[in-house]
């Protein structure tokens, strides 16, 4: 499916509708049958012994606690997908009112459709979103990938997220949490993060000592790793996640100073690789039924992006990151 070339906007708000609808309603036909029946599409969070579910149902437990969500009036979900994180705070948290907002229109119909109490979805860009009445805790669950483009410049990615944390800040009660999980890359920078050699964690020589020097043949596979990387990189951003981009630890700290303190962070790759692998092992059971529905060159793609994903991650090129703040 070709994307549609976006209209210049006035004001730039994101990924644009038509990059939203090919990622999540067209392509989102194949997820359905990898992510498991909550439908969550963000990374789980991991205990020995855990399932796909039993480590997603974890994941957004931990949001709405530290979000301290619980038995709440109020919550807003940013990004809020197939409605997982919304169907829990009400059902199993005990909030009064869960607002989702997504700019998919078939993530919004398929949550009309379960007709779950206590839930209000709307089809919106966070930019636009006017709440009826303030929130008592924000959480947003992977959205903030595509908050901010590819082309804009580091100062210009943090206005972006500055942005977030002001409205975010201006719609919560005073006090109130903001819960985030997003992909991220490290703090040396997209660039670094996918050109350089990969960390080796169980290397013998990794004593913090300088490094050795490579043989030819060393030489060889660090710049053929690179032309991979690139090119597998640039690949999964044109066919499966278009307009896109990860921030990264310091800039978002930067952006929501003076707003909001940071309670919490965490750092948890092994949580990306283990969801990666269920949905790559999922992915390729269900390739022949992906393909009737959305054609096989589209479920290629997406087994090739969840590919070098794991990749990426198990070579710390990038990594899960969750972060709770609190509005000053």
């Amino acid at each position: 499916m070709a994307l549609p070339r976006s209209k210049r906007a006035t004001a730039y708000k994101g990924t644009s509708p038509e990059a939203i609808r090919h990622h999540y309603d067209f392509l989102g036909d194949f997820y359905k049958l990898f992510l498991g029946p909550e439908l969550v599409y963000s990374y789980g969070m991991w205990e020995p012994g855990d399932t796909l579910e039993s480590a997603q149902l974890r994941k957004l437990d931990y949001h709405i606690e530290a979000a301290r969500a619980q038995g709440a009036e109020r919550v807003l979900d940013v990004g809020c997908g197939w409605g997982s994180l919304l169907y829990r705070l009400v059902d199993t948290h005990q909030v009064q009112h869960a607002v989702g907002i997504t700019m998919s229109p078939g993530q919004a119909a398929w949550i009309r459709n379960q007709d779950w109490p206590h839930c209000d979805v709307r089809v919106e860009n966070w930019f636009d979103h006017t709440p009826d009445a303030p929130y008592d805790a924000i959480i947003a669950i992977e959205a903030i990938e595509h908050f901010a483009g590819s082309a804009m410049l580091r100062s210009q990615r943090i206005a972006r997220y500055r942005l977030f944390f002001e409205r975010c800040h201006s719609w919560l009660k005073p006090g109130g949490r903001l819960s985030v999980q997003t992909n991220a890359w490290g703090d040396r920078g997209w660039l670094a993060s996918i050109l350089l050699p990969a960390h080796e964690r169980t290397s013998a020589d990794s004593n913090g000592g300088p490094p050795k020097h490579l043989s030819p043949k060393g030489v060889y596979q660090n710049v053929h790793d690179t032309v991979t990387n690139i090119r597998e990189g640039l690949h999964a951003s044109r066919t499966v996640f278009p307009e896109t981009f990860l921030p990264s630890l310091s800039e978002l700290t930067t952006a929501a100073r003076p707003l909001f303190t940071v309670q919490r962070v965490r750092h948890d790759p092994e949580d990306g690789v283990l969801t990666l692998e269920s949905w790559l092992e999922r992915a390729q059971a269900n390739q022949a039924r992906g393909a009737e529905l959305i054609g096989e060159k589209a479920v290629t793609d997406i087994i090739r992006e969840q590919r070098i994903g794991l990749k990426f991650l198990r070579e710390q090129r990038y990594t899960v990151l969750r972060m709770v703040f609190q509005k000053s």
